[in-house]
């Protein structure tokens, strides 16, 4: 971070605006801040840590940084201009305080505000962040340190110099972690300790898959191991695992022996099921054909005894094979006759609904209400009927439209009787609305009468006010004024009376050296030498000095004391008639010296009417805008009530004319339908009559083909009976069967006599012969299969068992060979990973941590610089040294000071350090870490410097030797700042800002400090 721009205003003892250029004192990289005491010079220092933190660098509060010597309005702000890297930003920071109320009396309380500016060349400023939060999180973000890193290692406050120096080993590792990307390190150890426990973890899964492995083959031996002696108790407990791989080739070995066995046995089993499956096959082969022919006679039997049922169904199936010659005539016949039935009912029911409808139906034709529908009527009176219905149904609905249309009528009519009425509401809507308007336009055109006159009058009171203001701070400087120019005509006086005074002296002095004259002279004389006054060579009675006579060195010492007093009193006289001036510039400002409180009294009256007008005068676009809408507003209106009185009128002549076309048309169908009777209601009726009607023609149509086709039907059925073995219809249709009926009865006729056949060749076979009388017995062939069969099923399971047994543990003895040696390679890579974690952890000698190392290496680094610097200062005497804090457990290690005593050859405490020792260290260190940082990428940026104080605490020789250690630093490139009252570095320093304290707030001179 590198400042370039400080400026600061009602801040602290800077009442008014003052801004540092650090880019004009960072040329000679070396400046000083001096002042007299309380001037404001720590200030500075809180005013660059408060612009970028919000906090103050000392033990000040943010509480009470506004100037006291501030005027009441004004606001404490501190600007400050950085850079970090190549991009620059501006941060404006504004303390909570509090203020006078803008209006009314009394005050406010105001929060702190604070925004973050970034600075792009070519480009406008950009706001980076608007809150006092959120600024301090970005500039930390940018800096790189917090606030409290800040002040141990960039702007070093009164008091809190050797912070560094004197930390804890853990504050200072918090410091050294900011300043150097050491993080890298630590995020290392961390991985190699999450490898380590990764790799741990492998090789103990690993351990327990091997003894997973040996659990489960002693699993699989377990129901093969053998029994106990006989006597003995089993045991409850299986049988444990076996301990390494040799107990795992020893169960190979055993379950090896247990397949053989079982595989002899298998054998064994397998021959005596054979022989016991041979004998029961020949007695099952004699018992089959011992069956079959018991079967075959039993079956032959049962054939003989249906003969006469057979024959009883071969007649029926006769008969019914004649009657199916007649199938169709019976069916035409009975299909004919169900036919007229349904006509004949429907003919009944459509009279019926025909009676219905007319009687429903309303204004008829005559031919329609005399037609008779107690019977089926004529053709032609149905034809007549339905065309007068037909004629009427045209009438009725020519008179329905014109019913529609008087319904018409009346809706337009209602229709244009309520758009009248809205029309009428909306009219007198506007009309209302433009006498509310036509009421604020003329209270409003009285405000901007009052604006207009307050806009022109606004310049003159403006130059009232600042004159009336002028005119108080003259009056209120009148007594200040007066009392400079008492004092200044007092000290001229006095450097008068001094004048005088030293010019008596020297008068005095030369009249004395005259008269003491004679006695220099000879002394001068020598025996035989002219004298320089008479030129006799004979010096009789030389004059001798008297007592108080004056030399050369007192007339000159007079000398200069009269010209001093002389330029005492030139000065004095000028700053009588500069304070003479000034009283008189202030009297004629204040117009020959008014009273100041009613001065000031005037100035604030002046000053509320300049701002009564500027109120008045800043609403006017607002007022004269309002005005323009307004009227625009009555013009709309105006031109509404308009449109609304036309509309009215058309809509109530529409009404008119539409409730005139309703009558006219309702009349006409009264008229011409009867009265109480509606066009559509009679349509309605017409509807079912004329269905019902057309069901007639056709019912009638129906009835005629009906009976035709029953006649014909009736007569071919009569022919066909008389050619058949049948007396009626009835028993022709009673010996009647479907197809399939007399199909199933002819195939199973067929398959009797087939199977009949088939039993009678099957007892006369050649191997049904010379079978025993009882039948063979098979069941005790079949139980000794049985049992062989089962022994054999058991010997095959103990064989596939003990095979399946020993396939899992050679399996598994295998697995377990491989896996020792995985084992052993997992477990070499765990110590492996775990020593390198635990030694870059710190948890193993020489119980340091990696990122820790590596900051002791950093902090060798600073010791080296400040080492350099502090040899110089202290001619030698002094050095820091690095020492181990923590011992075991690593927790401080590597990061503790102390210093060597170049005198004593001993280390010891930084704290037994004196205070100018303390301090030459505490410089030699803060300047060390800037060269480590800026030695080594990836660290903080450290390009500026600033040290309160502390140079009083050297010795002479001491201060000389840290002096020369700030000249060359010109040379570094940084820009260093320091604060002292020091008179040596004022000589030293030419560059810097001097603080000038005064009665009205402190104020700033940058340049040549002397």
């Amino acid at each position: 971070m590198k400042p370039h721009r400080l400026a600061i205003e009602a801040f602290g003892p800077y009442a008014d605006p003052v801004a540092v250029d650090f880019d004009a004192l960072a040329t000679e990289g070396l400046f000083l801040i001096h002042g007299t005491t309380g001037a404001g010079k720590t200030f500075l220092l809180d005013a660059l840590c408060f612009a970028l933190y919000g906090e103050v660098s000392g033990d000040r509060s943010v509480k009470g940084l506004r100037s006291d010597h501030a005027a009441p309005g004004a606001v404490p702000r501190v600007s400050l201009e950085f850079s970090c890297g190549a991009a620059r930003y501006r941060v404006e920071r504004t303390p909570a305080h509090t203020a006078v109320k803008a209006r009314g009396q009394g005050t406010t309380e105001k929060p702190a505000q604070a925004v973050l500016f970034r600075l792009d060349a070519g480009s406008p400023e950009r706001a980076v962040a608007a809150k006092t939060t959120e600024v301090t999180r970005e500039v930390e973000h940018l800096v790189g340190l917090s606030a409290a890193q800040f002040r141990q290692v960039i702007l070093l406050p009164q008091g809190r110099f050797a912070e560094v120096l004197r930390a804890r080993a853990e504050e200072r590792e918090a410091l050294l972690k900011t300043l150097f990307d050491t993080e890298i390190y630590e995020r290392a150890g961390w991985w190699l300790e999450e490898r380590a426990r990764e790799a741990r973890q492998l090789a103990l899964e690993q351990a327990r898959e091997q003894e997973v492995r040996r659990r489960r083959a002693a699993d699989a031996w377990a129901p093969h191991a053998p029994e106990p002696p006989d006597g003995a108790e089993p045991s409850q407990e299986p049988p444990p695992p076996p301990a390494d791989q040799a107990g795992l080739e020893a169960l190979v070995a055993d379950i090896t022996a247990v397949v053989q066995g079982t595989e002899a046995s298998l054998r064994e089993a397998t021959a005596g099921l054979q022989a016991a499956q041979t004998t029961q096959a020949t007695l099952a082969a004699e018992a089959d054909r011992w069956d079959r022919r018991a079967a075959a006679a039993a079956r032959l039997g049962e054939l003989e005894a249906k003969q006469e049922t057979v024959e009883a169904y071969r007649q029926k199936l006769a008969l019914a094979e004649q009657a199916e010659r007649l199938r169709s005539s019976l069916g035409a016949e009975q299909e004919a006759r169900r036919a007229l039935a349904l006509v004949e009912r429907d003919l009944g029911q459509q009279l019926g609904a025909a009676v219905r409808a007319r009687d429903g139906a309303r204004a008829l034709p005559e031919s329609v209400r005399r037609l008779d529908l107690t019977a089926l009527p004529s053709a032609e009176a149905l034809a007549a009927a339905g065309a007068d219905l037909a004629a009427r149904g045209a009438e009725v609905r020519e008179l329905a439209r014109k019913a529609e249309e008087a319904a018409q009528a009346g809706g337009a009519a209602a229709a244009a009787s309520q758009r009248a009425g809205e029309a009428e509401a909306g009219r007198a809507t506007a009309v209302a609305r433009q006498e509310r308007l036509a009421a604020e336009q003329e209270r409003e055109l009285a405000l901007l009468v009052q604006a207009r006159s307050a806009r022109d009058q606004l310049e003159g009171l403006q130059r009232a006010a600042r004159e009336a203001e002028g005119r108080a701070v003259a009056a209120e400087a009148i007594a200040p004024a007066r009392e400079r120019q008492i004092a200044a005509e007092v000290v001229r006086n006095a450097a008068d009376r001094d004048v005088n005074t030293a010019a008596a002296g020297l008068n005095e002095l030369r009249r004395r050296q005259i008269e003491g004259m004679a006695a220099r002279l000879a002394g001068a004389l020598a025996t035989g030498a002219p004298c320089p006054v008479c030129g006799a060579t004979d010096h009789p009675a030389p004059a001798r000095p008297s007592a108080d006579a004056v030399g050369d060195g007192a007339i000159a010492a007079a000398e200069r004391t009269l010209a001093a007093a002389t330029q005492a009193a030139q000065a004095a006289a000028v700053a009588v008639a500069n304070a003479q001036a000034a009283l008189a510039a202030v009297l004629e400002k204040a117009s020959d010296g008014p009273d100041p409180l009613a001065a000031r009294q005037a100035a604030v009256s002046a000053a509320a009417a300049q701002l009564a007008a500027q109120a008045l005068a800043d609403g006017l676009p607002a007022l004269e805008q309002r005005t323009a809408d307004r009227e625009q507003q009555r013009q709309r209106l105006a031109q509404a009530i308009e449109a609304a009185a036309t509309a009215i009128a058309l809509e109530s002549r529409a009404a008119a004319e539409a409730s005139q076309r309703q009558r006219a048309l309702a009349e006409q169908v009264t008229r011409e339908l009867g009265e109480g009777l509606e066009p559509g209601v009679v349509l309605r009726g017409f509807g079912p009559l004329e269905a019902a009607l057309q069901a007639l023609v056709a019912g009638a149509g129906a009835h005629t083909r009906a009976t035709s086709a029953l006649e014909q039907a009736a007569r071919r059925l009569g022919q066909e009976l008389a050619a058949s073995p049948f007396a009626t219809a009835a028993d022709a249709a009673a010996a009647l069967q479907e197809e399939s009926w007399r199909q199933k009865l002819v195939e199973r006729i067929a398959a009797f006599e087939a199977e009949v056949i088939e039993q009678r060749n099957l007892l006369a076979a050649p191997d049904l012969a010379d079978l025993p009388e009882t039948r063979p017995d098979t069941a005790a062939a079949l139980e000794a299969v049985t049992h062989a069969d089962a022994a054999r099923t058991r010997a095959v399971e103990c064989h596939s068992e003990a095979r399946a047994a020993q396939r899992e543990i050679t399996r598994l003895a295998a697995d377990h060979r491989a896996g020792d040696a995985d084992l052993a390679a997992k477990q070499e890579r765990a110590d492996r990973i775990s020593a390198v974690a635990s030694r870059c952890q710190g948890k193993a000698a020489p119980w340091i941590s990696l990122q820790r190392w590596v900051l002791s290496a950093y902090l060798a680094d600073i010791c080296g610089f400040a080492n350099q610097r502090l040899t110089l200062m202290t001619s030698g005497r002094y050095q820091l040294r690095l020492t181990d804090e923590g011992g075991h457990g690593g927790r401080k290690a590597g990061l503790g000071l102390r210093v060597l005593d170049a005198y004593t050859g001993e280390e010891r405490e930084v704290s037994s350090l004196s205070g100018g020792e303390t301090f030459q260290a505490s410089l030699a260190l803060a300047l060390g870490v800037a060269d480590t940082v800026q030695a080594h990428a990836g660290g903080v940026p450290l390009e500026a410097l600033f040290i309160d104080e502390g140079f009083g605490s050297l010795d002479p020789d001491n201060l000389q030797l840290a002096m020369d250690e700030l000249d060359r630093l010109r040379e570094g490139g940084r820009m260093i700042g320091l604060i002292s009252h020091v008179g040596a570095l004022r000589e030293r320093i030419r560059g810097g800002i001097e603080v000038i304290a005064g009665d009205r707030g402190s104020s700033l001179r940058v340049g040549v400090t002397a």
